[in-house]
C-alpha cells in the first residue's frame, strides 16, 4: 500500500509541478495515469483509454507496485485523425521555478501545458537534458514528499485489458464572474 501511495504522489507532483490545478479545470483535457512500464500492449491501451475518455493522457510506467521511481514517461497525444504515443519523454526544468515539461528523447520535441491548460507538443528542445531532468525529479519528489498519507478516493485500478471508467471529482469546475 505505501508504495502504491508513493505512486499516486509521485504523478500528483508530476500534475502539480507541471501547472495542472489540483480542481476539475474548465478546459479538463488531460488524463493522468500511471501504471506498468511502458511495452507495445500498454501503449495500446493508453490509446484506447485517451479515445473513450476524450482526453490526452500523461503516463507514468513503474518496473512493480513496490518501485520506489517510474521507469518510464509517455503520452498519448490526440492528433486530428490518429492517437500518437511518444513514450522516452524525461521530465525536464530549467531552474527551481519553472513549470516541468516532458521532454523527448527521441525527437526534437517537447510536450508541456499551456495558458489555457492544453497539453501542447512543441518542437525544438532545451540544452542539458540531464541536467534538467535531474532537476525536475528532485522538485518531483521533494513535492509527492509533502502530499497527504491516503490513497485519493477517486483512485481507479483497471486491469490490463479492462474498460476504463471516468473516475467522479469531487472537486468541481471554478466559475469565475466579472
Amino acid at each position: 500500500m505505501e508504495m502504491i501511495l508513493n505512486h499516486q504522489n509521485i504523478m500528483l507532483a508530476l500534475r502539480e509541478e507541471m501547472g495542472w490545478p489540483s480542481f476539475k479545470p474548465a478546459n479538463d483535457c488531460i488524463l493522468w495515469a500511471s501504471g506498468q512500464e511502458m511495452a507495445f500492449d500498454v501503449g495500446n491501451q493508453l490509446a484506447h483509454v485517451a479515445q473513450m475518455a476524450g482526453r490526452d493522457v500523461i503516463y507514468t510506467g513503474w518496473a512493480s507496485a513496490r518501485a520506489k521511481d517510474p521507469t518510464s514517461f509517455a503520452i498519448a497525444y490526440r492528433e486530428m485523425a490518429t492517437i500518437d504515443i511518444i513514450d522516452r519523454l524525461a521530465p525536464y526544468a530549467a531552474d527551481d521555478r519553472s513549470r516541468i515539461i516532458l521532454v523527448s528523447t527521441c525527437a526534437d520535441e517537447f510536450f508541456a501545458i499551456d495558458r489555457r491548460g492544453s497539453l501542447a507538443r512543441v518542437a525544438g528542445k532545451p540544452k542539458g537534458i540531464g541536467k534538467g531532468k535531474a532537476l525536475a525529479m528532485k522538485r518531483i519528489k521533494a513535492t509527492a514528499s509533502m502530499m497527504g498519507d491516503e490513497l485519493l478516493a477517486n483512485n481507479r485500478f483497471v486491469p490490463p485489458g479492462a474498460d476504463w471508467i471516468e473516475p467522479e471529482m469531487r472537486t468541481g469546475t471554478v466559475v469565475r464572474f466579472g
